[in-house]
């Protein structure tokens, strides 16, 4: 037997949970009770803002003869996904140069841990965010791009573009001294790495690159010379760890 006003119940507490994780109607994050006739079922829909886990243990412990078998479904914004693919990137990711499907499954992995994912910091993570969604939808009007859009365009062409526009320095972003020396000399595995997680190189491998450059501009060099107090450290922490391994006495 169900419940006795099991339907305002839960409809009274979508509200008041809503409500209670700051959500925003404006946003559609709002909590909806939907009822499917067909399968007798209840199912609390809502999109970005806390994690099924947590909509789940507060809705039990506001009425839970009410939500005694509802189901709980989670969606997310363009921005959840942009913001979740690029911190996605950032931990490492293994790239696979195009996959969407299996992007997005993985970017869906690393959302469903986190609450109110499509708020990115900012400055230059919401900065990112805005770039990444506007080459999504590839000027086909805002909200066009679905999540497998974005999160494959990550995984085809990394992160360091959304810094660096390709034959836009005007329109690049903030970045720190070594950055910039990665974003010019970095080769191989590491220009990779810059490109996909946008890894820098090393204070030490920064000063080694422009060094043996003969041809650096004076940029480059000024850069480099103000790295050189974080270069010391770094061959001095290189000399204490080399120094633990030798036996004492010798």
């Amino acid at each position: 037997m169900a419940p006795k006003n099991r339907s305002a119940r839960i409809r009274k507490l979508a509200s008041t949970l809503s409500e209670r994780f700051g959500l925003e109607y404006s946003k559609r994050e709002w909590i909806e009770a939907e009822y499917d006739e067909r399968r007798t079922e209840w199912t609390l829909r809502w999109t970005d803002g806390p994690t099924v886990g947590q909509v789940t243990r507060a809705a039990r412990a506001a009425d839970k003869e009410a939500v005694e078998g509802v189901l709980y479904q989670r969606h997310y914004s363009q921005q959840a996904y942009a913001l979740g693919a690029i911190r996605w990137a950032l931990a490492d990711a293994d790239l696979q140069g195009g996959n969407d499907w299996w992007a997005t499954s993985r970017v869906e992995e690393h959302l469903a841990k986190v609450k109110n994912p499509g708020r990115p910091q900012p400055g230059r993570e919401r900065d990112m965010v805005q770039r990444l969604l506007t080459a999504a939808d590839k000027g086909r009007g805002r909200h066009y791009a679905e999540g497998s859009d974005i999160c494959g365009l990550v995984d085809k062409r990394g992160l360091s573009w959304l810094l660096i526009p390709t034959g836009k320095p005007d329109e690049r972003l903030p970045l720190t001294p070594v950055e910039v020396l990665t974003a010019r000399y970095a080769r191989g595995e590491k220009q990779r790495a810059w490109r996909e997680h946008l890894t820098p190189l090393t204070e030490l491998e920064a000063f080694a690159a422009v060094q043996a450059d003969p041809e650096a501009p004076a940029k480059a060099v000024d850069t480099v010379l103000a790295l050189v107090p974080d270069v010391h450290t770094a061959i001095d922490a290189a000399v204490a760890d080399l120094r633990t391994r030798v036996p004492t006495g010798t």
